[in-house]
């Protein structure tokens, strides 16, 4: 949106939607090439490696859900106003579909992130507690392992939807009442 008249505001939320969703990305795509391998070395007691998992996950939760949570808010807040003004601004109409899309990617990373990864973490919690409780538990350890070459791979599935919200926000930022040419 062009950064004056009614709808000046629009930009704001629109760079603060697109700045979070590319945060989160950065928060996940860090985590999977880089620290959950490092918890799945051999040389990482799997104990230790419960304990680490169940922290960095746990204290990432104070952080990045509420991030999402307020960029989809953001992004549904700038669909329906781009809706409701589609037909008194040209850059509304233009945007209309790039916020849509970029709210779409946000409500399906929630999405994902509930369905899929969260009830990976919840058993990787109970997990390391049984490793806690017995370090010899083999068949804890075992599944934690697994869990944790899992979580990995599906988390870079919940990056691209971050990613793509990003480029998206970025794409629809930079439209502004005429039709980007790049």
């Amino acid at each position: 949106m062009a950064a004056t008249g009614n709808l000046w505001w629009m930009t704001p939320l629109q760079a603060f939607a697109t700045l979070g969703a590319a945060v989160n990305f950065g928060g996940s795509a860090l985590q999977s090439p880089l620290i959950m391998p490092m918890l799945q070395l051999p040389s990482v007691p799997a104990v230790h490696a419960g304990k680490m998992n169940t922290y960095l996950l746990h204290n990432s939760e104070h952080f990045f859900p509420p991030l999402n949570a307020a960029c989809t808010v953001s992004n549904l807040a700038l669909v329906i106003t781009a809706y409701l003004h589609r037909d008194s601004s040209r850059a509304a109409a233009e945007k209309l579909p790039y916020l849509a899309a970029t709210f779409g990617l946000s409500a399906a990373t929630t999405a994902y992130a509930l369905l899929i990864m969260v009830p990976m973490n919840k058993r990787m919690a109970v997990l390391a507690g049984n490793l806690e409780t017995n370090e010899s538990d083999d068949k804890s350890e075992k599944e934690l392992r697994q869990l944790q070459q899992r979580w990995t791979t599906l988390n870079l599935g919940r990056a691209s939807l971050m990613i793509g919200s990003a480029v998206v926000g970025i794409y629809a930022l930079l439209l502004d009442g005429s039709v980007l040419r790049i």
